[in-house]
């Protein structure tokens, strides 16, 4: 009886968890392309594009654990951790862009 509560509220903390990460994904990639248009500064893009990344890599996490099984589990490890890598490679470049 336990485990079950255990493995249920787990369940609940990782929807919620997973959906609010992207929700405050979208919304740092919403400040972020408003700065850019406000600014035009180039390193704005790579922002852009690590919030997005990480945005896109949560919610295909969040559909394929709790929704609907998309892809395999080692596509998705594999496909979570190259996002993750591209993202701060990203966020990288746009403190060190001049």
């Amino acid at each position: 009886m336990v485990e079950f509560v255990f493995s249920t509220f787990t369940g609940q903390v990782f929807v919620i968890s997973q959906l609010i990460i992207v929700i405050v994904a979208v919304l740092l990639t919403a400040i972020s392309i408003i700065a850019y248009k406000n600014t035009r500064v180039k390193k704005m893009i790579f922002l852009i594009i690590a919030f997005v990344l990480f945005a896109i890599s949560h919610l295909l996490n969040y559909v394929d654990q709790s929704l609907v099984d998309i892809m395999p589990d080692d596509a998705r490890f594999a496909m979570f951790g190259v996002t993750t890598v591209v993202s701060m490679m990203m966020f990288f470049l746009a403190i060190l862009k001049k």
